[in-house]
């Protein structure tokens, strides 16, 4: 090909990146986590600041409903064979086993005739 450079190409089976992705440092983790406190304080301030632009006080609102009560439901559109189903995963409830489980929470199916 024109213009490309075959010695900058990868062969097959050879990784751009051999060493993997740098691991986190763990020490900058629990430096960002000594700071959740405040960090939640300054939220609820710009939450309840009357006086500042909606923007930020919607973006804290929401910061401090996904840290308290975890991100909202998502449906998912599945399809499978040509026909769609729909699904909402909210969570996964324990059971003895996996037949137990699937005898209570395994989705039915549901006709689009209904």
């Amino acid at each position: 090909m024109p213009g490309s450079n075959a010695a900058t190409r990868f062969k097959p089976g050879q990784s751009g990146n051999p060493a993997g992705r740098a691991k986190q440092d763990v020490h900058i983790t629990q430096l960002a986590r000594a700071h959740s406190i405040d960090a939640i304080k300054t939220l609820a301030e710009i939450c309840n600041d009357r006086a500042a632009a909606p923007a930020p006080r919607v973006a804290a609102a929401m910061a401090l409903l996904d840290r308290g009560w975890g991100r909202p439901m998502q449906p998912t559109d599945v399809t499978s064979n040509g026909d769609s189903v729909r699904f909402v995963i909210m969570s996964v409830p324990e059971a003895e086993n996996t037949e137990a489980w699937l005898e209570h929470y395994a989705p039915k199916l549901i006709s689009s005739d209904e």
